[in-house]
This record gives C-alpha cells, structure tokens and sequence, in this order.
C-alpha cells in the first residue's frame, strides 16, 4: 500500500479555502497558550484540562501494562533548577518492557486533538460549539506530546527492544524469515 492507495477526502477547493479561519483560530489558541508561559500559574491553569488528560493517559497505561501507579499530581510544582512541573504520576513498577507504552501513551490525544479540530470545522466559525471544540483540540495538541522524562522512560525501553528483535533475527536460521 502506497500514499496514493490511502483514501482520502475529496475536498473542493473552496472547502479546504473555507477550513483556512479554523486553522487561523488553532493556531492562534496554541500561540496565546505559548505566550502564557511567561506565567507559570496562569499557564498551569489554561492548561489544566490538557495536564489532567496527559497524566490520566499515563495513569491508565501504568495500570493497564502493571506499572502500579501510586500517585497522581496535577498541581504545578517549581524545581530546584527553576523549571516547572505541572503533573505527574508516580509508579512503583515501572520497567523496560512498559516504560514504551506508559511513556508514550500521551501521544493518544493528536488524533483526539485532530479529531475535534475537524468536528469544529463543520460548525460556523465563531460559534460557542466551534470555539469548544477548537479549546479541545488545543489542548489535546500541547499535552499529547510526551515530556523529557515521558521520552527518556520510552526510549530506554525502544533500545532494548530494538536490542532483542535484532538478537532474535540475527539468531534465527538464515531463510527463516522468507
């Protein structure tokens, strides 16, 4: 299967000119997010709702994969080096072979993000349904990707399971594979 296979919409041109505004209004809302960063509690508070997704991702994965979650914190908290934290979750079982999908799991809200980003383009665009689901779609976009530390848990877990699909295949029969 090849891009060209991928079925994709058949969109006018004057549709696609008329999803320009939509566009406009997200990336605006994720710019006056950015801004808000000067302001560690003010930007805590805009994107509360996108930090409790992001950390409620982590919850589930953990439990779900055996990671034993034990804490979830959603109140910002300074560091010691002056950068700010504004959740976490805490494991008592976290190892290589779940640290993918616990690390990781935040990467679910893009397609939601993209999903309510769409639904709001068949709305009119300054309409209270439209500007809901673009604050959706907004906040779903900045907590969907993973943190430092989400990356760092994840990565070590890729490594060696890119260690072991390498070992396995290089010890299988030559032609096995075929």
């Amino acid at each position: 299967m090849t891009l060209r296979d991928l079925p994709l919409p058949d969109l006018s041109p004057e549709q696609l000119l008329a999803m320009l505004p939509h566009g406009a209004l997200l990336a605006l809302g994720c710019a006056l997010l950015f801004a808000l960063r000067r302001w560690p509690y003010g930007y805590a508070l805009a994107t509360l709702p996108g930090t409790l997704a992001h950390e409620l991702l982590h919850y589930a994965a953990g439990a779900l994969t055996g990671a034993r979650p034990v804490s979830l914190a959603l109140l910002p908290r300074r560091q010691q080096d002056g950068s700010w934290t504004l959740g976490s979750v805490g494991f008592t079982r976290l190892r290589w072979w779940n640290s993918v999908p616990v690390g990781l799991a935040p990467l679910a809200l893009l397609p939601a993000g993209g999903w309510a980003w769409l639904e709001s383009v068949s709305l009119p665009l300054l309409s209270s349904g439209g500007a809901g689901l673009k604050f959706v779609a907004v906040q779903c976009l900045l907590a969907g990707w993973p943190s430092r530390q989400d990356w760092a848990h994840a990565v070590n877990g890729l490594l060696i399971v890119a260690i072991v699909v390498l070992a396995a295949v290089w010890l299988l029969p030559a032609g096995t594979l075929r």
